[in-house]
């Protein structure tokens, strides 16, 4: 499924699924104007996104109150249009768990190679933002780069996970921005210092449009992954290129700690990287996914 946070009156996110014409329908308020259950006497609809994903009959039961809600001209009430504003899917994650230089290109535009394990910082779960969120720039915090990355989103947890089983953990994918401050970045790799502060300003964390289920992309290292600053293509890859792949992080980062659900991998991103300024607008798209679109602007 393809599943999205809309922004309500109050500010809340209702849960969303995506229709072929883009508009979003309220899956809760549908399931429970159509009376659609999964048995016993409760409607049991998804209480946020993430259980969303994980809910293997939800599609199931979301076609059946489409067509019991148009039996009775009662679908419009719970159809959104195709503009609406969004939130971001996860927009308060356990962790974000982020690889570093896990493409060689990357790397090499760093002037660094490729470790010889994946490299793990993590990001502040507060940096992040939804589609059309401003990124907002302090004046001091010098350069500020772009980075687009595929986004994992664990439904499951685990400790010790085989590369095997690893995939069964994961709910779904969208896209991430990754944005850095690169001054203070080099700052602290010169210090030997962790890169979480340069990793984790507010506003540095844009998600979304929509959160994919595994189930509609088979392969997710099969996706040609691209970023503009202000029309201008400066990242053209595919996610075939990353060093480590999916089923190996979760594999390794599993072996360290336990992964929970709600927790997200942010896999690195392509070569060409570049800085953002105030006014700029910047737009991540990852193929079957979707395009996150933020402008930047002076905090």
């Amino acid at each position: 499924m393809q599943l999205a946070n809309l922004r309500s009156a109050s500010g809340s996110p209702i849960v969303a699924a995506v229709q072929p014409d883009g508009a979003y329908l309220d899956i809760v308020g549908a399931l429970e104007a159509a009376g659609v259950r999964t048995g016993g006497t409760t409607p049991n609809a998804p209480s946020d996104l993430l259980a969303a994903a994980g809910d293997p009959t939800l599609a199931h039961r979301v076609a059946t109150a489409i067509s019991k809600l148009q039996a009775t001209s009662g679908l419009d009430a719970f159809l959104h249009p195709a503009h609406s504003a969004l939130l971001a899917p996860i927009p308060n994650p356990v962790r974000i768990l982020a690889i570093g230089r896990n493409y060689a290109e990357h790397a090499k535009e760093q002037g660094a190679t490729v470790f010889g394990e994946p490299i793990v910082f993590l990001k502040a779960s507060t940096s992040v933002i939804g589609p059309d969120a401003a990124v907002r720039l302090p004046g001091w915090i010098g350069r500020v780069d772009y980075e687009a990355e595929l986004l994992v989103v664990l439904g499951r947890g685990g400790k010790n996970v085989n590369e095997a089983n690893a995939m069964d953990l994961v709910a779904g994918y969208t896209v991430f921005n990754d944005i850095t401050a690169r001054a203070q970045q080099r700052a602290d790799i010169e210090q030997k210092h962790p890169w979480f502060r340069s990793k984790s300003l507010d506003t540095s964390g844009p998600m979304g449009p929509i959160l994919v289920t595994t189930d509609e992309i088979s392969d997710p290292h099969a996706l040609r992954i691209s970023l503009r600053v202000n029309g201008a293509l400066k990242q053209d890859d595919n996610t075939g290129s990353m060093v480590y792949r999916i089923p190996t992080l979760i594999a390794f980062l599993s072996k360290w700690f336990r992964l929970y659900p709600g927790d997200v991998i942010a896999t690195g991103t392509p070569s060409g990287i570049g800085p953002i300024v105030p006014g700029d607008v910047i737009e991540a798209t990852i193929e079957r996914i979707g395009t996150l679109r933020n402008p930047v602007v002076a905090d």
